[in-house]
């Protein structure tokens, strides 16, 4: 399915500046019905859901994290805490809601990951990879290792559309997964919350491949093939 790429997000835009842009391009995706595409990187962060900000110590915990360098933002779609930063890429699909199938948006948004990984020799597929952050069916996976997490957020139908989905995928390209993971834990324990996460259960590409570039050739490469996917018939 071809995409309309949207354009990246200005670098003076903060992460909820960015996720709340989706929010509206979501709402007029259901109304014109054109799919749309994201890539998006934003600095290092960890970026939560609506729920965890219910924790009985979250505001003491976004304070701590942002002292240490991990400023806190909330998304709207499910899942737990995730890290992001610079090594990581961000893909964003907005989706005129044609299913009641959670499962069918998570290929659509599959699909192009898993071609992509299969252009580089990855052999990647769907499953839960426990102690990760947001585990879930729809993670892609290499080697029982998480390299890419997904959540889904639905737009009702209203009055004069049938309603539409933004599904996300993280796709963790190089950097430090494993203080990622850590930081995502330590959000959980500052906050009051029961969550913790496993080092070793997520990877990335640069590992998978052995990756000897530069830091960001790698992201940017995966960029651009990843628009060209996203725009071809």
């Amino acid at each position: 399915m071809p995409y309309t790429l949207l354009p990246p997000p200005p670098a003076h835009q903060t992460p909820d500046q960015i996720l709340a842009e989706e929010q509206r391009w979501l709402q007029v995706c259901a109304r014109d019905t054109v799919a749309r595409a994201h890539l998006w990187q934003g600095p290092q962060c960890l970026i939560v859901t609506r729920k965890d900000t219910r924790l009985p110590r979250y505001q003491a915990a976004c304070e701590r994290l942002a002292r240490e360098g991990w400023p806190v933002f909330v998304r709207d779609s499910g899942g737990t805490a995730v890290p992001h930063g610079a090594g990581i890429l961000n893909l964003s699909l907005m989706l005129p809601r044609t299913s009641t199938d959670l499962g069918h948006y998570y290929r659509l948004l599959g699909a192009p990951l898993l071609g992509l990984l299969a252009q580089y020799g990855l052999a990647g597929s769907y499953n839960f990879v426990p102690g990760s952050f947001c585990d879930g069916q729809y993670n892609l996976v290499i080697g029982g290792r998480k390299v890419t997490g997904t959540a889904q957020r639905w737009l009702a139908p209203g009055q004069d559309h049938a309603g539409a989905v933004l599904a996300q995928a993280m796709v963790l390209v190089e950097g430090d997964v494993d203080e990622g993971t850590r930081m995502a834990s330590r959000f959980y324990e500052l906050a009051g919350g029961e969550l913790r996460f496993a080092p070793g259960t997520s990877t990335t590409l640069a590992q998978a491949l052995q990756w000897q570039g530069s830091d960001g050739e790698l992201v940017t490469e995966i960029s651009h093939r990843l628009q060209q996917r996203l725009t071809a018939d």
